[in-house]
């Protein structure tokens, strides 16, 4: 399986196994950061699209719940991908509840692994996109004025520019300037793209 783009970031406290585990994610096209401990990765981590990280469940000093916990708590929505042994498997599931994309059980099986990072890294691609469409509505709705904002409102709500004219005490000739503006501001053409960016 070969993939075109993507980081995964590998923590293990076995040098054997970070190394097996970053020949066969580069064999598949992917960039690789190694680390020993889950200190030493939260030190020098910086979120960013298309990256993974893969994980072992047992760690010395920071283990996997908690390594997720500072995940959780500094907002990174990196998808994280647990190694476990079969005993540790109620823990991973616990994990999964808590937010973890994935577990894979030991013995880690090469064609399996790499399924399940691809699919993690195309949840980091949508989580981008999604983050930047979240960040793009909240900064056109902001550039709306308090009264751009009650009649954008009534506007979803299907009222006419009469009704609104006189829930507002202003012309209807007013309401018809108000909302030329607003969708200049929204940067929609239709009142169907205005009503779909406020219900968003």
């Amino acid at each position: 399986m070969t993939m075109s783009k993507g980081k995964v970031f590998l923590i293990d406290d076995e040098d054997f196994i970070l190394h097996v585990h970053a020949e066969l994610l580069r064999s598949a096209g992917l960039q690789v950061s190694s680390f020993s401990s889950s200190a030493d990765f939260l030190q020098r981590y910086t979120p960013a699209p298309d990256h993974c990280i893969l994980s072992d469940l047992r760690m010395p000093e920071i283990d996997g719940l908690s390594l997720q916990a500072h995940l959780t708590e500094s907002g990174v929505e990196t998808p994280l991908i647990f190694i476990t042994g079969h005993a540790d498997v109620p823990t991973a599931v616990e994990a999964m509840r808590r937010g973890a994309f994935d577990y894979v059980e030991k013995p880690v099986h090469g064609e399996h692994l790499l399924e399940r990072v691809g699919a993690a890294l195309q949840l980091s691609r949508e989580r981008y996109e999604q983050r930047l469409q979240r960040e793009s509505r909240e900064a056109r709705l902001a550039l709306l004025t308090p009264q751009e904002r009650k009649i954008a409102l009534w506007v979803v709500e299907g009222r006419s520019s009469r009704e609104i004219a006189e829930l507002a005490g202003i012309s209807p000739r007013t309401v018809e300037n108000h909302r030329a503006r607003i969708m200049d501001k929204l940067s929609v053409t239709s009142v169907v793209e205005m009503v779909r960016l406020l219900i968003e």
